[in-house]
């Protein structure tokens, strides 16, 4: 049986005890009298049942953990005096016997006095067992504690990663949901005005858009490249609906393409200036989307020159959707700020700059 290690600490501590106290019996024995076969019977019984009554005082010991150090102590006292005069009286009367049944020329002492004189020995050496038992046992509490603890943190910790998983998907699935319901309604409008080749473009550029949108895991992070691959797809849909009004603009440097930031970033900051430039201004407008690195960040700008351009107060969740996305992914290392221009609307985003992995290379 694998015996659980301070259970396995007492045993080992009680045979070492017991085995240098059966030593020490014997040498004055052997030294000064001779060592006969009656007092080696009696040190080696009394070694047995010394080693035996210590392990009833450890467990006392143990049963006291974690209770008031009045009660610890107590306890703790009383299974030490009652070990003793156990093992005391025990002798006091094994001795007469083993005497008698050894045929001992060595009369030993009275019954009173040999149990007295015993007690008094042993009590010091059961109290020093006790107390090494209660630093044993004063350790593994804190071992446990500290177990218990880290249990508790981890545990914590997968719930917050569990928390913040939970919150980056809700707020991943709000960004879509007021798109689809645009499109499909600009589709509808097309459809009831008999105009069927855009309507027809719309569907085409939508499935696409969807096909990019169901690849991506939404918590993931994916490339910049890819970033804008699905977000040149939903222009395009929203190009169909506006013509000529609008004109977009990419610039991303080829040395940031694989950089990473979170799926569908990019998506409510142009959405955000279709629905407050385009969509209310007869003239052209221009949406420029470029990347740059800054030190050790990676910084995005969406800019119009839209006569709007402003989010206004509503329902929309868009700009608040990404600030929560980009605190939730990466603290006060992201953030989105916002700012008219004369004319036009500026939306900045600003994270940590990683690279994709190239292939064969550790993530």
């Amino acid at each position: 049986m694998k015996l659980v290690p301070e259970i396995r600490q007492a045993a080992y501590l009680v045979a070492l005890t017991w085995i240098l106290s059966g030593v020490l019996y014997l040498i004055p024995y052997q030294v000064f009298t001779g060592l006969s076969a009656y007092v080696l019977v009696s040190v080696i019984l009394i070694c047995l049942l010394g080693a035996l009554l210590s392990g009833g005082v450890y467990l006392a010991v143990r049963g006291a953990r974690g209770r008031r150090p009045v009660l610890r102590f107590a306890v703790a006292g009383g299974a030490v005096v009652l070990a003793s005069a156990m093992l005391a009286v025990t002798d006091g009367v094994t001795s007469q016997w083993i005497a008698r049944l050894m045929a001992s020329t060595q009369p030993p002492a009275p019954f009173g006095i040999r149990a007295l004189t015993n007690f008094v020995a042993l009590v010091w050496q059961f109290a020093l067992l006790g107390a090494a038992f209660t630093v044993i046992e004063a350790n593994n509490l804190a071992r446990l504690r500290e177990r218990e603890l880290a249990a508790v943190r981890e545990a914590a910790s997968r719930a917050e990663a569990a928390a913040t998983a939970a919150r980056l998907a809700a707020l991943r699935y709000q960004l879509n949901p007021h798109f689809l319901f645009n499109t499909l309604n600009a589709i509808s409008s097309l459809i009831v005005t008999r105009d069927y080749k855009p309507a027809d473009a719309m569907l085409a550029e939508l499935s696409e858009f969807l096909r990019a949108t169901l690849a991506v895991d939404p918590d993931a992070v994916i490339a910049l490249e890819d970033e804008l691959a699905t977000l040149q797809h939903y222009l395009e849909i929203e190009s169909v609906r506006f013509g000529d009004r609008l004109a977009v603009e990419f610039v991303c440097p080829p040395e940031l393409e694989d950089a990473l930031l979170p799926g569908f970033t990019l998506q409510p900051l142009v959405e955000n200036s279709i629905k407050y430039a385009v969509a209310t201004s007869a003239a052209p407008v221009t949406i420029r989307v470029e990347a740059r690195a800054e030190g050790s960040h990676l910084v995005i700008t969406v800019e119009d020159d839209g006569t709007g351009g402003a989010a206004k107060p509503g329902t929309g969740v868009g700009l608040a959707n990404v600030r929560q996305r980009l605190e939730a992914l990466y603290g006060d290392q992201g953030s989105l700020e916002t700012a008219r221009r004369s004319p036009g609307f500026l939306s900045t985003l600003r994270l940590p700059l990683t690279h994709q992995p190239q292939q064969g290379e550790a993530a």
